[in-house]
């Protein structure tokens, strides 16, 4: 059975601020490319959400209901409920995670 795939707001923007970074730095093409892997890597998430790998970076944290994809140059960050995956983070590989992890647990987001 698929899940479905939830993602939120902190997510949306983590994604729009990476779509505007690959739209400035290496053009429209490369983005129609990238927002495609977005897509396929997401769609695989809702269908297999288990198949996606426990990051390190979490479990120092100790969520272990965390699980990660990469999609591109970029890490999807999510969680597997009964029956929803919540996309909690879109974080480039480029980008410290924990910096990352740390500031978006300390707001709340």
């Amino acid at each position: 059975m698929a899940h479905s795939v939830f993602i939120l707001d902190s997510s949306k923007n983590d994604y729009r601020e990476i779509r505007k970074y690959v739209r400035h730095k290496f053009g429209e093409k490369v983005w129609r490319e990238s927002e495609q892997q977005y897509k396929e890597v997401l769609k695989e998430i809702g269908e297999f959400p288990f198949a996606g790998f426990i990051p390190e970076e979490a479990l120092s944290f100790g969520l272990q209901g965390i699980r990660e994809r990469l999609a591109g140059q970029t890490r999807v960050i999510y969680e597997v409920g009964e029956q929803d995956v919540y996309v909690f983070m879109f974080v480039s590989t480029r980008r410290d995670f924990m910096t990352m992890l740390t500031d978006r647990l300390l707001k709340g987001e």
